[in-house]
């Protein structure tokens, strides 16, 4: 059980990560003035209504929460991303990580040291052919051998898991996602080899609602998680 925090807690010392957790079903007026000139073309880009409304609201309470802990106005708040495109804030400490499914998001948020989060809803997949490609064969083979009825969960669990890693390397799918090997059965909480990086992970997969999986990707000297459901309207108080 991760233990909640109080949402004007927003303080982190560097074996500490919030997560957030916020529904995208309901914007609010001037979300999208909140975002900056290359958010505003992401965001118009979508061809639906709705996926509009999701990316600009995900990314609109990401600056307002990012907001509570720098002290700097959300509109001032600038950032950079790397070369596979993971997006860090300039000038501070804090790492942070945003992943949004359906009508939801979570936002993982630390202090120095690298994180993942990733968030997936149960959808229709060919989760055989995605598993032989994507997954280590170990995991492919494990997805065989479950009953149907149970593949989505065990597709999406491994897949959080292993979107979670490869944030958290700052890679993206550019890191060889057959190479590693996650846990394969839910709920897991377990050290994960980085071959690429000579590094070991801790990773954390957990259950937001039901039909979905998360999982959590971050430091071993890391030892604090904090979790939060907000309402949009409460982070702008």
């Amino acid at each position: 059980m991760i233990p909640p925090f109080d949402i004007n807690e927003c303080i982190l010392h560097s074996k500490r990560i919030d997560i957030w957790r916020y529904p995208l079903h309901t914007s609010f007026p001037g979300a999208t003035e909140l975002l900056n000139d290359d958010e505003t073309h992401r965001a118009n880009r979508f061809y639906f209504p709705r996926h509009q409304r999701r990316f600009t609201l995900a990314h609109a309470i990401l600056r307002l929460i990012l907001c509570r802990y720098t002290s700097i106005p959300p509109k001032d708040l600038i950032f950079q991303h790397n070369d596979h495109g993971k997006p860090e804030l300039i000038h501070s400490p804090l790492t942070f990580n945003l992943s949004h499914s359906g009508d939801w998001a979570l936002l993982a948020v630390g202090n120095e040291y690298p994180l993942g989060i990733d968030l997936e809803f149960f959808s229709g997949r060919s989760y055989e052919g995605i598993s032989e490609s994507l997954f280590s064969s170990q995991e492919h083979q494990a997805l065989l051998r479950v009953s149907p009825s149970l593949r989505p969960l065990i597709f999406f669990h491994i897949w959080a898991q292993k979107e979670a890693f490869i944030k958290a390397c700052g890679l993206g799918l550019s890191y060889p996602t057959q190479t590693f090997d996650v846990p394969i059965y839910p709920p897991a909480y377990d050290i994960i080899e980085d071959k690429k990086h000579q590094k070991q992970w801790k990773m954390l997969s957990f259950m937001p609602q039901t039909a979905c999986n998360a999982a959590l990707c971050y430091d071993r000297d890391v030892d604090d998680i904090r979790y939060i459901t907000i309402n949009p309207f409460d982070i702008l108080g």
